[in-house]
C-alpha cells in the first residue's frame, strides 16, 4: 500500500511481497500530491509482478508526473505504452498457464512419493485451486500477484465444495494455502513469477467457533446420555462411536482395523513404527502405536458392527441426523479429546501414556492441550471430580456390557 508524505512530498509504496519505493515529487499544494498518489497506485496495478520488480524508483517517479500532467486520452495511452514496455513483454514470454503451473505442481509432489489416500487429496486441491482462478479471472502466472493469497483464503473461506454446509476448517484451509505456498516455489525455480516467497507471510487465523471447532470435554453426564440414545439406534453407530471414546484413535484410524488387528490382547495401529518413518496409513511417524485392548473393546470386536460401517459414516451419524438434533456439537475429535481428560482426571493414564495412546508425536502436544485438566493442577473440593470420572472410565472399558 502506498502513502504519501505531504509535508515532503514523498511517496512511500511497502506493498507487501514486492521491494520497498520511494521518490520525491517535490513539495507542492495537497492536491497535486493526492493526484500523484492515485497515479502511482494506478500505474503499479498496471505493471506484472515481474515488471514491479525491475523497475526504479526514478522511472516510476517519470511515469506518475507524465500520468498527472496528461489528459485523459494521454492517460490511457501512457498505461498502453507501460502495459507494452519491456518489462511487459518479459513477462509475457515467461508466463504460462496457471493449469499447466498446477499439474507442474502435482507431478512434482507425486515424484516424492504418494498414498492413493494423498493422491486423492492432492487432486482435490487441484479441483479448488482451478474453481478459485476461473471465478477470479486468473489465467497465467503473470496473473499471481502478493495479495492472491488473501483472496484465496477470502474466498475459500466460505466457499465449501464437499458438503452444504457453508464454511471450511482452518486446518483444511492451512493445508490448501500451503499448496498455493510450494506452487509459487515452483513457478519461481522455473522463472514463471520473478519471487518464490511472494505468499510466504500469509498465515490461516484460528477463529474459535468461526473455522476452529470448539472442543471441550464432554461432561459424564452427557457421555452416559449419549450412549443411551445410541442403544435406541443401530448398533454399528453405536459400537464405533463407543470404540472412539475409550481408543481415542482419530476417526480416520478407524478405518484401519480389521476383524484381526486384536493380537496377543492388543492393537498394533498402523503396523509397526520404523524409526521417524512416518506409516502409509497414519498422522505421523507416532501414529504406529500398540493399544491395550479393555473388555469392552474387546466385545466390540467380538460383536463384529464395526467392520460395516466406514469413518465417514460416523461423521455424517454425528451432524446430520436426528442425533445431532438432541445432542449438537459432538464430533469425532470432541470423543478423542474426552477420552484424553477421562483418562487424566480418572488417573488411570499418566500423561507420558495418553500422549501416546493418542499418537502425538512430542508429549508437550497433548501437556498443552490437556494439561489444564490434570489432577494436580486441581485445588481441593475436585476430588468427587476424580471419583466420578475413575467410576465412569472402569464402567466404560470394563463393565458396559455387563
Amino acid at each position: 500500500m502506498a502513502t504519501i508524505d505531504f509535508r515532503l512530498g514523498q511517496i512511500r509504496d511497502r506493498t507487501v511481497g514486492y521491494k520497498p519505493m520511494c521518490y520525491c515529487v517535490g513539495n507542492k499544494s495537497i492536491k497535486f500530491l493526492e493526484s500523484c498518489l492515485k497515479a502511482h497506485e494506478t500505474i503499479m496495478d498496471t505493471l506484472a509482478p515481474q515488471a514491479r520488480e525491475s523497475i526504479t524508483p526514478r522511472e516510476v517517479k517519470a511515469a506518475v508526473l507524465a500520468y498527472v500532467a496528461l489528459d485523459n486520452s494521454g492517460k490511457r495511452e501512457l498505461l498502453k505504452r507501460i502495459t507494452l514496455s519491456s518489462y511487459g513483454v518479459k513477462v509475457e514470454k515467461s508466463a504460462i498457464s496457471l493449469e499447466e503451473l498446477l499439474n507442474a505442481w502435482y507431478d512434482q509432489k507425486s515424484a516424492e512419493g504418494v498414498t492413493d489416500k494423498m493422491a486423492k487429496t492432492m487432486a482435490a486441491y487441484k479441483n479448488v485451486m482451478l474453481n478459485f482462478f476461473d471465478s477470479h479471472g486468473l489465467e497465467t502466472t503473470a496473473d499471481l500477484k502478493p495479495d492472491t493469497a488473501h483472496k484465496f483464503l477470502q474466498w475459500r473461506s466460505k466457499t465449501n465444495f464437499v458438503s452444504e454446509y457453508k464454511g471450511i476448517s482452518a486446518s483444511s484451509l492451512k493445508h490448501e494455502l500451503q499448496a498455493l505456498k510450494q506452487m509459487a516455489k515452483i513457478a519461481a525455480r522455473n522463472d514463471w513469477i520473478p519471487k518464490g516467497d511472494i505468499w510466504d507471510n500469509v498465515q490461516v487465523r484460528r477463529i474459535a467457533g468461526a473455522n476452529v471447532k470448539v472442543v471441550e470435554p464432554l461432561p459424564v453426564n452427557l457421555q452416559k446420555e449419549i450412549l443411551s440414545t445410541l442403544r435406541g439406534m443401530d448398533p454399528r453407530y453405536h459400537d464405533a462411536i463407543l470404540l472412539l471414546l475409550i481408543t481415542g484413535i482419530r476417526v480416520g484410524e478407524f478405518d484401519t482395523l480389521k476383524p484381526d488387528s486384536i493380537k496377543n490382547n492388543s492393537i498394533a495401529l498402523h503396523g509397526e513404527g520404523i524409526g521417524s518413518h512416518k506409516p502409509a496409513s497414519g498422522k505421523t511417524a507416532s501414529a504406529a502405536r500398540t493399544l491395550p485392548v479393555c473388555p469392552t473393546l474387546a466385545k466390540i470386536f467380538e460383536r463384529g458392527h464395526i467392520f460395516t460401517i466406514s469413518a465417514n459414516a460416523i461423521k455424517i451419524v454425528l451432524k446430520r441426523t436426528p442425533f445431532t438434533t438432541k445432542h449438537p456439537g459432538i464430533h469425532p475429535h470432541r470423543l478423542r479429546h474426552t477420552f484424553a481428560v477421562n483418562k487424566l482426571l480418572s488417573q488411570t493414564a499418566g500423561l507420558q501414556m495418553v500422549s501416546y495412546q493418542l499418537g502425538h508425536s512430542d508429549i508437550s502436544t497433548t501437556a498443552n492441550l490437556y494439561g489444564k485438566f490434570v489432577p494436580e493442577h486441581f485445588k481441593a473440593g475436585f476430588e468427587e471430580a476424580i471419583k466420578e470420572r475413575k467410576e465412569l472410565v472402569e464402567w466404560l472399558e470394563g463393565g458396559y456390557f455387563e
